[in-house]
């Protein structure tokens, strides 16, 4: 009896703590309804929520308008905010430990708190005036919960307050997700190139390919094979390193592009005569969800009004991607070549300083001090120079510096403001021309019918020099020499097609983008071509069809390596190969779709990328040995070259281990299937579903393993891939889908967004409107009946 009621006991003082646990956690979820005083407000303001938790944010003026949107940021999504400005702080280890104090040091190389700092300073006032009020919302929506956000309770440490500062940090966050902060991309095709001969570089990175889509000029021809004279691989050294270099043990999976799905059909060809836009940016799926969505209201009169829908993203004052009732527009990231590495020549006389074209300089050392949880501050000493941060160094033991647009104050601002009252295609371009951000693909629609496209960010001027790999400074006229002038800006306004299409590859002609833009990686063109293509099919189209291209989940692209591979296993290939049978007829009876049940599009996806990888390492084996800490890895554009040789099939480029191109491919295929056949207990139980399921998770669920059920977004077989217009990975896609007619935002405009508005999984609203998401369907872009109406009044 005595065991029974000690088991009693702990079964009571276990539901008691659960309870107190409970009852805590629900203290840190935010008024939704009443009102409440808060300082710096001139006027009273309004926070309605809809059903789904999506807020409408109504004020009297713009500066009562961020004060009120802070507000509703730091209810819903503080932690998120502040994690985002950590990162681009390189302060995680305060908040996490030490475990993250090296991610800390490669973050503070670039200084960012310190620019963000001068950006604010630099400001014009009425800008400064509205990142202090927005930062005041912050701190007031904080300040109001009557206990921390849950995920401080979890961490036991205090949430610090809001500085106007931390806006900008959150801006530098997204440059840190869009562009390459390091510069090791540069520094591997360097060293690539300096291995490989001349022409055999050039083949395997061409500048673009015949899957080309550019709104602007036609396609790129790669060059020819390069013959035996230039390099052979079954003799010599190639041959000896093709066969001795080591081998990865599984295929290079081609990395999944931070961008976007852009389009836009000018009136004349869609149903009812107005404009639409459609816009998909593709990021990392994570919880909180990087987007927030909401509608803004200034309720005045003339000019001062305004009534913006889209999204925001938490820690900024201002609209990030929607419509103001007149324009709409949306982005995708340019991949433009946006930093350099630096070849720092040392003065002989002294180690201490090095050459510029003004003669011999000081480097600079810049200290930080890193806090770190329950541990000591760890110290940091960061040498620069003009150009940037040392980062790194080259063969001949020069320090490398990099050179990126972000370290420039004058890169990063908030003149997105000014897309709140543009009415015009011409008025949007040319602010978007002045924005400070990391540079995008702009287009954009308008109330008369009329769509246009440009760069938005910041460009340097670079003087002549080869910008893809590093490069000393020191002469005069040499690096970056300026910033373009929004004149200089290319434009496409009112093509004849009536439409724009834009997804990460080259826009315009091939001269304007070496000129303008550099390399920085563009995507293969292929799911460029299916949007432009789906497009062009279309003489009156809807809101409905922007939707089905959206979702379009046709592997175009895949559609020769299918051909390829029934070629490859013929009668011959199949024999005593049962495995090899049992693929083909998946890969016959393949729907032609990334289709989540399809085992044949995952049994072709996997074939490919392990004969791609196959081809990519043969080729580069003699660089990896000589660099056998670098991993090089094939640009989007090497399916160009990748095609030409498994097609021509030249014997001086066969890997040396093989007597035939077709034994080779045969071995690919097979070292294919063997890995599928790790992950699936049967070939015919391989679905695409089983890999490309959804893991959007919250950063604490790892360490809180038994809340992952709470924390996480369900796992989801999803249907989609990288080359075509439905991106879709285990933990990277479409951040939302929006489609809208500005002027017409209730009859024409819809939105789909993962993961919910909110952070707290006690909230009705966690998880809000993920389900549609993951099914492809649409919900209204304007939010619904004010369920929750909060008033904010002024403290007088």
């Amino acid at each position: 009896m005595r065991l029974l009621y000690a088991a009693i006991a702990v079964v009571v003082i276990g539901l008691a703590a659960a309870l107190s646990i409970w009852a805590t956690l629900r203290g840190s979820l935010p008024e939704l309804t009443g009102e409440i005083a808060a300082q710096d407000l001139d006027a009273p303001a309004r926070i309605e929520r809809d059903a789904e938790g999506v807020p409408t944010i109504r004020a009297r003026s713009r500066r009562d308008l961020a004060l009120a949107t802070g507000f509703a940021h730091a209810q819903d999504r503080y932690f998120h905010m502040d994690l985002m400005r950590r990162s681009a702080a390189g302060e995680l280890a305060e908040l996490f430990g030490a475990a993250l104090v090296d991610t800390d040091k490669k973050l503070r190389v670039h200084g960012f708190r310190r620019i963000a700092e001068t950006i604010v300073r630099q400001s014009s006032e009425p800008e400064r005036e509205l990142l202090e009020a927005y930062a005041a919302g912050v701190n007031a929506g904080l300040a109001r919960n009557r206990v921390r956000p849950w995920e401080y309770l979890l961490l036991r440490s205090e949430p610090r307050t809001w500085r106007a500062e931390d806006s900008m940090l959150v801006a530098f966050s997204m440059y840190l997700n869009l562009n390459d902060s390091t510069g090791e991309e540069e520094l591997a095709r360097a060293r690539l190139r300096s291995v490989l001969p001349r022409e055999m570089f050039a083949f395997m990175h061409p500048f673009g390919t015949e899957w080309d889509a550019p709104v602007v000029g036609g396609v790129w021809r790669a060059p020819p094979i390069p013959g035996p004279e230039v390099l052979d691989l079954r003799t010599g050294e190639a041959r000896t390193a093709a066969i001795t270099a080591p081998r990865s043990l599984a295929a290079l999976e081609e990395k999944p592009f931070a961008g976007s799905n852009s389009w836009a059909v000018a009136g004349a060809y869609t149903r009812d005569g107005a404009a639409l836009l459609a816009n998909d940016m593709h990021l990392g799926l994570r919880l909180p969800h990087v987007w927030y969505r909401a509608r803004l209201i200034v309720e005045s009169e003339g000019d001062a009004a305004r009534d913006l829908v889209g999204v925001t993203l938490p820690g900024l004052p201002l609209l990030i991607m929607g419509s103001n009732r007149r324009v709409a527009w949306g982005y995708t990231n340019s991949y433009g070549d946006w930093t350099d590495l630096v070849a720092v020549e040392l003065d002989p006389a002294d180690a201490g300083r090095y050459l510029t074209p003004d003669g011999s300089e000081a480097f600079t050392s810049r200290r930080e001090r890193i806090a770190v949880r329950g541990a000591d501050a760890v110290p940091l000493e960061i040498r620069e120079t003009r150009w940037g941060p040392i980062v790194d160094k080259d063969e001949q033991e020069r320090p490398l510096a990099l050179a990126w647009t972000a370290h420039y104050p004058r890169a990063t601002n908030i003149h997105m403001l000014n897309f709140e009252a543009v009415r015009s295609i011409e008025e949007a371009l040319g602010a978007a021309n002045g924005v400070g951000a990391p540079v995008q693909n702009f287009v954009a629609a308008d109330a008369e019918g009329r769509i246009g496209w440009t760069l938005m960010g910041q460009i340097p001027v670079r003087a002549n020099y080869d910008s893809t790999a590093p490069a000393s400074w020191r002469a005069p006229n040499t690096g970056w020499i300026g910033w373009r002038s929004p004149e200089q800006y290319p434009r496409v306004v009112d093509p004849p097609s009536g439409r724009l299409w834009s997804a990460n590859a080259r826009m315009v002609d091939a001269r304007t983008s070496v000129d303008f833009l550099g390399d920085g990686g563009f995507d293969l063109g292929a799911r460029a071509a299916q949007i432009r293509d789906g497009l062009l099919s279309l003489s009156q189209a809807s809101a409905e069809d922007m939707l089905a291209i959206q979702l379009d989940d046709r592997a175009l692209f895949l559609a020769r390596w299918r051909d390829l591979l029934l070629e490859l296993l013929d009668e011959r290939a199949l024999a005593n190969q049962p495995l090899r049978a049992l693929a083909r007829k998946r890969i016959e009876r393949w729907s032609g779709r990334a289709d989540a049940n399809d085992v044949g599009y995952r049994i072709v996806r996997a074939v490919r990328l392990q004969i791609r990888s196959d081809v990519f390492e043969t080729l580069t084996a003699a660089a990896r040995v000589q660099h056998p800490g670098i991993r090089f890895t094939p640009s989007a554009q090497f399916e160009a070259p990748l095609w030409r040789l498994v097609t021509e099939r030249p014997a001086h480029l066969l890997d040396p281990h093989h007597q035939s191109w077709t034994q080779a491919l045969l071995a690919s295929v097979d070292a294919a299937l063997k890995d599928l056949m790790t992950s699936c207990a049967e070939l015919e139980q391989c679905t695409w579903g089983k890999q490309n399921m959804l893991a959007m998770r919250h950063p604490l669920s790892a360490v809180l393993p038994f809340a992952s059920y709470w924390l996480d977004m369900p796992p989801e077989p999803l249907s989609g891939d990288a080359a075509m217009p439905r991106v879709q990975g285990v933990a990277f896609g479409a951040s939302e889908r929006l489609v809208v007619s500005p002027g017409k935002e209730e009859e024409q405009g819809y939105i789909q967004m993962p993961g919910g508005p909110v952070d707290h999984p006690l909230s009705p609203f966690y998880g809000a409107g993920h389900s549609a998401w993951v099914e492809g369907k649409p919900a209204p872009l304007l939010p619904g009946d004010a369920q929750y109406i909060l008033r904010l009044t002024p403290v007088h």
